[in-house]
């Protein structure tokens, strides 16, 4: 077996080979979401979240045949010792020690980056959820992904939900926006993100400072994966500044599903229902502009208690959780692996 690294802006063949193993384990690893595009698939592995440092790499048998593949993210402005993989093996080849040997080859790459700490989510009950324990990996924070069914009887209780939200509002006005964020609402679209810090995370994780660059590096990503991105935000009319924000995205090629990205509340205006306002309004937005979605996806961590009670209010159902796993890079020399070449 050999272990490639390829670039993954300008390597199609490689990256669909990844792609395929992916969308061909999607039925055991997370049956109860759509496989990612392609499009969206190649934004992630390319790109990933505003642009960070990656190395991707593949594993082909000796006749060529890909068996499996990673993507090692590795942070140059926070979290600068730890590494963030996602694995994969082809279905396959699994249970033949091709993750295991990939699994030791990312942990090495990790190090030489200076890296102590690896770091991946995993849904509970999925293959790689029992590989995670096999190898040692200690659980971390868990998250639940919610999915929120869009269909008549949601809409039709949306104006009641949203009166109730906007008589909690007052003075505060919703500012609509599609696609990249517009140059008078970058610095607080960054205030925004930053509010983000408060959701729960791991005492070691240092959540990302946001600044124009890496917004507008972010949207490179989007541009990539070719969706489109509605985004809302509720802004205080006596100060104009944005208080709460909302980003969803619709994948054209992934029928029938939104992904939610961001909802948050900047601390000075908590308390006055602003996230169910934003989010209910993103909802009627959604189903006037992309009726075709009928499914939204969110994930929240088990102890978010607030945005937890925001999504049940709405109607979410908890698909599935998934589980953090922690595997210190000095547990690399304790894998066995199968014997394997590499090329950088």
């Amino acid at each position: 077996m050999s272990i490639e690294q390829f670039d993954p802006k300008t390597d199609e063949q490689r990256l669909r080979a990844c792609h395929e193993m992916v969308v061909s384990g999607q039925l055991e690893d997370d049956p109860n979401a759509p496989a990612p595009s392609y499009g969206m698939f190649r934004g992630w592995w390319a790109y990933g979240f505003s642009g960070e440092p990656r190395e991707v790499w593949l594993a082909s048998a000796a006749d060529g045949e890909p068996l499996g593949c990673y993507l090692l993210e590795l942070p140059d402005r926070e979290n600068k010792t730890v590494g963030f993989v996602y694995l994969q093996v082809s279905p396959a080849h699994r249970r033949h020690g091709v993750g295991t040997a990939l699994l030791a080859h990312a942990t090495a790459q990790a190090e030489q980056s200076g890296r102590t700490m690896l770091q991946a989510d995993i849904r509970t009950g999925s293959p790689g959820d029992r590989f995670a324990v096999a190898v040692g990996a200690r659980p971390g924070l868990a998250a639940a992904r919610r999915v929120l069914d869009v269909g008549s009887g949601l809409v039709a209780r949306l104006a009641r939900l949203r009166a109730d939200a906007e008589a909690h509002a007052d003075g505060y006005a919703l500012r609509y926006f599609i696609g990249p964020v517009p140059d008078d609402l970058v610095a607080q679209n960054c205030a925004l993100e930053k509010a983000m810090a408060d959701a729960p995370h791991e005492s070691w994780f240092e959540p990302p400072e946001f600044d124009a660059d890496r917004i507008r590096r972010n949207e490179v990503r989007l541009l990539a994966q070719g969706v489109r991105r509605y985004s809302i935000a509720a802004m205080h009319a006596a100060t104009s500044e944005m208080a709460a924000l909302t980003q969803l995205l619709v994948d054209p090629a992934t029928d029938g599903w939104g992904f939610q990205e961001i909802t948050a509340v900047t601390r000075p205006h908590r308390g006055h229902r602003l996230g169910m306002l934003v989010k209910i309004a993103m909802l009627q937005q959604i189903a006037e502009l992309e009726p075709q979605v009928r499914q939204i996806m969110t994930f929240n961590a088990l102890d978010n208690e607030h945005m937890i009670a925001v999504n049940n209010e709405l109607g979410h159902r908890v698909s599935d959780v998934f589980q953090g796993y922690e595997l210190d890079v000095a547990a690399a020399p304790t894998l066995t692996s199968l014997s394997v070449s590499t090329a950088g």
